[in-house]
């Protein structure tokens, strides 16, 4: 009886530990997903890959991401044909397929999650010619590059949630009244009245949120003039690694600023680059504002990179999903 017992406590643990997160959270049983942070798999004909249809995925998929210190693609593309997709493909994480059906009427597309391995996604797209799927990708293509942005962007904060930082989130909820999801390494290096900052660390590089907040009181408050302005005023109080330096907005290029909706939330969104006074330092950030309006004040969460010397996007777009962690509690 013992023994029975012993084998069911094992069994118990070995199923346990085969439970993964799905692509919506959820418990799954398939194998974890293969391949690097926004890679991407488009099955399609090999006769296609140097035509028009095989450059329109690369346009699509592998333009430069604006506002890094240099180039870098959007997406690392991996074009196979039909025949080449086999079982070391089945897990990976990004999976495009086209196909020609006889009979279809117009292509379209169909969006499936998790069919071989967890958190997967898989975008299947179909019609009566490959021309009439060329058509539809460039109809679609800021919609197919969100899908695939958006995947990845979930397994970063599935992964915040799951291994959090409790401490951190529980500081900003007290303090600021703003909730947000930090993973396991990330620190909080110092919260003043208005402003937090976070960050992990390692020898090579710094991934960083900077959350800061101030009066609603202005009409052209989403305005690049303005929020740069605010901007530097609070992040000067982070300072850089010789006496006297300090964090600043770079002014090699002019920052972008941009309109999004989330969550039935309106927020600017900011791209540019920032630089350390009086130190050669600097990388890529992205900021989030909105406004709270029950206290009448402007919320700004920025995710900042420094990794010289290497690439940035993958950094930039792993503490970037955090800012999507961002909600504000009500008093």
């Amino acid at each position: 009886m013992k023994n029975k017992i012993i084998v069911l406590l094992a069994a118990v643990v070995v199923i346990n530990h085969s439970c993964k997160k799905g692509s919506q959270g959820e418990r799954s049983l398939l194998p974890n997903v293969t391949g690097n942070a926004h890679e991407l798999v488009v099955v399609l004909p090999k006769a296609l890959h140097n035509d028009s249809i095989g450059h329109c995925y690369s346009n699509i998929l592998t333009e430069d991401v604006p506002y890094l210190p240099q180039r870098e693609p959007r997406f690392d593309m991996i074009m196979i044909p039909p025949e080449a997709f086999t079982d070391i493909f089945k897990s990976h994480r990004n999976i495009i397929f086209n196909d020609v059906v006889k009979g279809a009427k117009e292509a379209k597309m169909s969006l499936k999650r998790d069919v071989w391995a967890a958190p997967q996604t898989i975008l299947y797209i179909s019609g009566p010619s490959y021309q009439s799927i060329q058509e539809l990708l460039l109809k679609e293509r800021n919609n197919i590059v969100n899908i695939f942005e958006q995947a990845e962007r979930d397994r970063v904060i599935q992964n915040a949630i799951t291994y959090e930082e409790k401490p951190i989130r529980e500081t900003l909820e007290k303090k600021y009244g703003v909730s947000m999801y930090f993973p396991k390494g990330y620190r909080l290096n110092f919260d003043h009245d208005t402003i937090a900052w976070i960050s992990y660390e390692t020898p090579l590089t710094s991934q960083g949120v900077i959350l800061y907040t101030f009066p609603y009181t202005e009409r052209n408050t989403f305005t690049v003039d303005y929020l740069l302005k605010k901007r530097n005023e609070f992040v000067k109080t982070i300072g850089g690694p010789t006496k006297g330096s300090y964090m600043t907005t770079s002014s090699f290029i002019v920052p972008q600023l941009t309109d999004m909706m989330y969550k039935n939330r309106y927020y600017g969104v900011m791209r540019g680059l920032w630089d350390v006074y009086k130190h050669p330092m600097g990388g890529p950030f992205i900021s989030h504002i909105t406004v709270d309006e029950e206290r009448q004040r402007v919320i700004v969460a920025e995710a900042y990179v420094y990794a010289p010397s290497k690439e940035k996007r993958n950094y930039l777009r792993q503490v970037e999903a955090l800012l999507y962690t961002m909600e504000i509690i009500k008093k």
